[in-house]
């Protein structure tokens, strides 16, 4: 039987993190994989029309929980994931009300799109004001803030939350990692953030991800990578 999850895939993007994902639980499913735009950087026209965000990441797959197993296109990373952990992964990956740390995965799991990669894109946008503009000062404390909690939350467990990976991961290392070529910031006042992309580095779930998913785009797990873009 062929697999009916498609994972739409935008090549450096965030979509990266459903690939890993679906690696990570075992998944069968089909990649299809768009290039960006070469002169604008954005996603070609035929990922745009996918979804009506037009952005990555986007999913297909038949809902078969609908009565005619209706053929459903979702955007948005966190619905994108919680739908592949729910649907195909029996809810792996996901902390449920009882599990001890509850309360700490419900905040990590909502904090990266909530408050840590908005800070991040406001750090793109930001990147073509003058230097001295006002913005890139509180920009780039809002950033150090919040490097610092992720930092002091490594320092007490080995993922975000406790010693096993969990969705809030899956969340978190794209704007540690990948964004970094668009906005680079130097990660090595952060020791505990930097064991811990190593040691997603070193698992075959994520390598896999980035052998299916890219043709050039390495890992960007070190203190300071190279950026590939420039957002000036």
């Amino acid at each position: 039987m062929s697999a009916t999850l498609v994972v739409h895939h935008l090549r450096v993007s965030q979509s990266e993190s459903i690939v890993w994902l679906c690696e990570e639980l075992g998944l069968d499913y089909k990649l299809v994989c768009h290039d960006r735009d070469q002169q604008t950087l954005l996603a070609p026209d035929a990922y745009k029309e996918l979804s009506p965000l037009r952005t990555a990441p986007v999913i297909e797959d038949v809902d078969t929980y609908t009565p005619n197993n209706d053929h459903i296109r979702l955007a948005e990373s966190q619905a994108c994931i919680e739908w592949i952990c729910r649907k195909h992964g029996q809810g792996r990956l996901l902390n449920k009300p009882w599990d001890p740390n509850w309360k700490e995965w419900l905040f990590w799991w909502h904090f990266t799109h909530g408050s840590f990669q908005p800070a991040c894109q406001m750090k793109m946008i930001a990147g073509a004001l003058p230097k001295d503009n006002p913005s890139q000062k509180i920009i780039d404390s809002r950033i150090d803030h919040y490097l610092d909690l992720i930092e002091q939350r490594l320092s007490k467990s080995r993922f975000l939350v406790g010693d096993e990976l969990t969705a809030a991961d899956i969340q978190m290392i794209f704007p540690l990692t990948t964004q970094r070529s668009f906005i680079p910031f130097d990660l090595s006042p952060y020791p505990n953030t930097l064991r811990y992309l190593k040691e997603i580095g070193e698992r075959p779930a994520y390598q896999k991800a980035f052998e299916k998913a890219e043709t050039t785009l390495k890992p960007m797990l070190d203190a300071n990578p190279k950026s590939l873009y420039s957002i000036a």
